[in-house]
């Protein structure tokens, strides 16, 4: 080759390169140009308080400083439905612009698939899976003074355990418990959340919880572990965790592959946490640099310092591992799929909780919470009065 065409080989790919490196920085830089002074919308499917909305408002504060242009994101409650009325908006009602972000129960995107809700108007497999702040291991346990020390303990003595509803994750995981590893779980309906749930088994009026996140274990109830309050039962997740190689699996209670996919239905949704997700029909450009701007979120110092400050535990998943778990539920074989529905729509009368009420003189030791939690102490023992609102509040005279 001679030194002439050479050098206009060389000048041919030299003008290749600035082309490619113009076009990539013009979608940059038209990203950057759509997002400055956009505001964007962070879509909690709850009321204030609890996880998602923790990890709703954690997320909406810190990607905004990600995304190419840095727009305002708001976080704004929409609850309703058990997070369907969120789910719908995001999916159908908002923009397809890139500037809404929604955050709902993990479970509320399955519900189409278990309960053939036609309310739900939306394909979860189509959905732009941003990804997921942690994922979690659920367990089942029980308070180390109860009868129950193990899981033999659960099939040969029975337990009780306390929910907030029939179809609530306690009370299907207990069902599927029942089913497939033989225990005898009770449950006990009407506690609104785990912090009652969890003062109920310090008092003896259950023996345990089913559904309680290894991660919420460590980081907020840590003393629990240390001091052996709770016997750990069982993992239900899809994988074990590995700080748990010796607790038992649900996994490996399973008969046939069938069985196995039912049990993969109710569990994926731990493994994917708390996800975030976006509606269909936003470009392309704009969602890769929302994938980029959730991926460095995850990793920002300021956001795990934020989080470890709040006791949220961060283990993140990409958008990409969230849709694979989603398709394989949604492509559960219709055996597995009957077997589940079987689980959700199960007709078995639950006992309601039995409030009681004492009047006793003590000692006030503590307020914490804002006030929501107080300490007493009567003769030397100590006690805690949980403040809810609703129907099933504590009236405290002072």
């Amino acid at each position: 080759m001679s030194s002439v065409v050479k050098s206009a080989f060389v000048s041919v790919l030299i003008m290749l390169f600035a082309l490619i490196a113009g076009a990539s920085s013009a979608r940059a830089d038209s990203v950057s140009d759509f997002y400055k002074g956009k505001n964007g919308q962070m879509i909690i499917g709850s009321s204030a308080g609890g996880g998602y909305n923790q990890y709703g408002r954690l997320i909406a504060r810190h990607i905004e400083n990600h995304i190419p242009g840095k727009p305002s994101i708001a976080a704004k409650n929409l609850p309703g439905g058990s997070g369907r009325k969120a789910l719908n908006y995001v999916a159908n009602v908002a923009k397809p612009d890139g500037l809404t972000i929604g955050i709902v129960s993990r479970n509320t995107h399955f519900d189409k698939l278990l309960y053939g809700d036609k309310s739900i108007d939306v394909d979860a497999t189509k959905l732009n899976w941003l990804g997921s702040a942690n994922s979690e291991v659920s367990l089942c346990v029980s308070w180390h003074s109860s009868p129950v020390q193990n899981l033999d303990d659960a099939k040969t003595k029975g337990m009780t355990i306390g929910s907030s509803g029939p179809v609530a994750t306690d009370t299907l995981m207990a069902r599927i418990l029942n089913q497939v590893a033989g225990t005898h779980i009770k449950v006990i309906l009407g506690y609104p959340g785990s912090t009652e749930v969890h003062l109920a088994m310090e008092r003896g009026e259950v023996t345990g919880r089913c559904g309680f996140g290894w991660d919420s274990i460590v980081s907020r109830y840590y003393d629990w572990i240390k001091d052996k309050k709770i016997n750990l039962l069982v993992q239900l997740a899809s994988k074990k965790h590995p700080d748990l190689p010796n607790v038992p699996f649900i996994m490996d209670f399973a008969k046939n592959d069938a069985e196995r996919q039912m049990l993969s239905i109710f569990t994926i949704p731990n493994e994917m946490g708390r996800p975030f997700f976006m509606r269909t029909g936003i470009p392309a450009d704009r969602m890769k640099a929302l994938h980029v701007a959730f991926t460095a979120t995850m990793k920002d110092p300021a956001l795990l310092a934020e989080a470890k400050k709040q006791h949220l535990a961060i283990e993140s998943l990409d958008g990409e591992t969230v849709a694979k778990m989603v398709k394989q539920v949604y492509s559960s074989s219709p055996d597995a799929l009957a077997m589940a529905q079987g689980i959700v729509s199960n007709k078995d009368k639950l006992e309601r909780r039995k409030e009681n009420f004492y009047t006793v003189s003590v000692s006030l030791t503590d307020v914490k919470k804002k006030g929501r939690e107080l300490s007493f102490e009567d003769k030397g023992k100590a006690s805690k009065a949980i403040l809810t609102s609703g129907g099933h509040g504590t009236k405290v005279t002072i």
